[in-house]
């Protein structure tokens, strides 16, 4: 996680980000149970947890959606330069060009043990998790040792990659609009306490009267959101379709 983090955010970023959930977490609970003890330490917690699950884990499938993509290309441009007349190691070389570094570093530690070796080992590229990118390369390696039609060889995997992208971005619209229905009742359940405690703020100073029982009673609240927004955070954020 530590990797990812530097990769999608930078220090002040996270620092910014994380500022903002404490203090608009602090205001909330300061309004509805005027005791700063108990906002700040729900604060601290709720920065951590709420940085991970509302803004670390979207920004890390934004990144994960545009390697696929970057991916996607990759294997359109190996058919390509593979049907007209190029090989293997040429086709790496030409394929490289215009693409996410990441991708481009993948590749190249691919050529090198390759041009080193002569072994074409892409074993690195199983982190991506993206099983018809596994099974492109096992057909590539099929035509690097016995060779063979390059359009016969890659057209029905090259259809299953851009099929598997399809339904992942078909499964996250859905799964998209499912949250959001969900954030709006979350909203309103959190927003009820907010309503009394500003627009009835008599009424509701006789249950802050109650003391401790008061406090528990909106801290809990707020605590079983925020559990209940991270399982759907990563419920969301999950769009594999295997």
């Amino acid at each position: 996680m530590v990797k990812s983090l530097r990769e999608l955010f930078s220090g002040v970023q996270i620092a910014l980000y994380m500022l903002i959930i404490f203090a608009c977490t602090f205001a909330y609970l300061y309004v509805l149970t005027r005791n700063v003890l108990a906002s700040t330490l729900v604060s601290l917690f709720t920065m951590a947890f709420g940085f991970y699950h509302s803004v670390f884990l979207p920004k890390k499938l934004e990144r994960e959606q545009y390697l696929l993509k970057e991916l996607q290309k990759y294997t359109s441009s190996m058919m390509f330069y593979m049907q007209t007349g190029y090989n293997v190691f040429q086709s790496l070389d030409r394929s490289r060009t215009n693409l996410d570094a990441q991708i481009r570093q993948d590749i190249e530690k691919t050529m090198f043990k390759l041009q080193k070796e002569a072994e074409l080992d892409t074993s690195h590229f199983e982190r991506y998790n993206f099983p018809s990118l596994d099974i492109f390369h096992q057909i590539l390696k099929i035509k690097y040792e016995s060779g063979g039609d390059a359009k016969e060889l890659f057209t029905r995997v090259n259809e299953s990659i851009n099929f598997e992208l399809v339904k992942r971005d078909e499964l996250y619209r859905r799964k998209r609009y499912t949250k959001k229905r969900i954030l709006i009742m979350m909203g309103i359940v959190l927003a009820m306490p907010l309503i009394l405690a500003v627009l009835a703020g008599g009424v509701y100073g006789y249950f802050l009267d109650v003391g401790l029982f008061a406090i528990l009673v909106n801290v809990i609240l707020f605590l079983a959101v925020l559990v209940r927004l991270f399982f759907l955070q990563r419920a969301v954020t999950n769009i594999s379709i295997h």
